[in-house]
């Protein structure tokens, strides 16, 4: 990940030349053995992957970041007189805020032929990488949205953000939403693993989810998403944040209360955030089923920014799509 930190910083300051370039368009498709996907800018949730394939077979629907929620420390009330006098520099009060990348907030990137959206192959620990990137600016913050996508089969969703709106502690929470749809058949079993847990029939530490659910994250736990009759699929492991925050436990808060949620794939729920800055993920009131269906499996990251860090220190955050076969 350092190695990829460094090629984001070249790539914003005009110090690297990408290995190809995409054009100036909204929409395209990439052939990356064994990879071949498209990717498009079409609404406010950023640079989204569709029609994933990897082999041959179909492993997501659509992938995206439909929003970027940050909480303040010290926020601006409406019903409190005292956090509205003076700028917000002033009193340390912002937020919250919900971030969302479209194309109207993400510019051209240095040195990548001022393209908005770029893309470039490199090599780590020998083995080829895809990067697949956009830059926002929204405000203060500058966010770098990017796909790291692996030849060995491994996809990292990865938000890069630095810039302070008030000189005051904050957490970003990105959202990302997984359409899964393996094999293309609309069987996905979502499962969840805890080393050392009880067998529940399907195995030590192995629990099936079998309505709509939210979930958190603790120590040795990860999820993996299925299909059914082939038993292909595809764990997703829980993203940690890199220096200079890589020792600091990374962990929700009531803003923020949850870190996977599981949703039974409905075609309209497929939309730009509609919950706001406060407002959290719904489209769970019905609980409905969930085994054997079309699922969406949403991650959510926290990302601690320190103030102390100051605005231009990049901070790193991102889970891992690893294929099994």
């Amino acid at each position: 990940m350092k190695q990829r930190i460094i090629l984001l910083l070249a790539l914003l300051g005009g110090l690297f030349s990408p290995s190809f370039l995409l054009a100036e368009d909204r929409s395209g498709h990439i052939d990356f053995t064994p990879w071949s996907l498209d990717w498009d800018i079409s609404d406010d949730t950023g640079l989204a992957l569709r029609n994933v394939f990897y082999a041959g077979e179909k492993v997501l629907a659509k992938a995206s970041m439909p929003v970027l929620r940050v909480k303040y420390e010290k926020e601006r009330h409406w019903w409190n007189p005292f956090s509205l006098g003076g700028s917000r520099a002033a009193t340390g009060r912002c937020g919250p805020f919900q971030d969302r990348l479209s194309w109207t907030n993400i510019v051209p990137i240095p040195n990548c032929g001022d393209k908005k959206v770029c893309a470039q192959t490199y090599h780590h620990d020998e083995v080829e990488w895809l990067e697949l990137g956009v830059y926002a600016r929204i405000g203060e913050y500058h966010i770098y949205q990017a796909w790291y996508i692996s030849r060995d089969g491994e996809i990292h969703p990865v938000v890069h953000s630095r810039g302070l709106s008030c000189n005051t502690d904050h957490v970003h929470h990105p959202y990302w939403r997984f359409d899964f749809d393996i094999d293309g058949n609309g069987q996905d079993q979502v499962f969840r693993y805890d080393v050392g847990g009880k067998d529940e029939g399907w195995g030590a530490g192995w629990h099936k989810y079998t309505n709509e659910v939210n979930d958190t994250n603790v120590p040795d736990r990860i999820w993996f998403v299925r299909d059914q009759p082939t038993g292909h699929g595809v764990w997703v492991l829980p993203g940690q944040a890199y220096s200079p925050l890589a020792d600091q436990a990374l962990t929700r808060d009531s803003f923020s209360d949850m870190d996977i949620a599981v949703r039974r794939n409905k075609r309209w729920e497929d939309e730009p955030w509609t919950f706001g800055a406060r407002g959290e993920l719904a489209y769970d009131q019905d609980q409905e089923g969930i085994q054997e269906q079309d699922i969406v499996f949403w991650y959510v990251g926290h990302l601690p920014h320190k103030a102390a860090l100051g605005p231009i220190k990049w901070l790193t955050l991102g889970p891992v799509l690893r294929i099994q076969r």
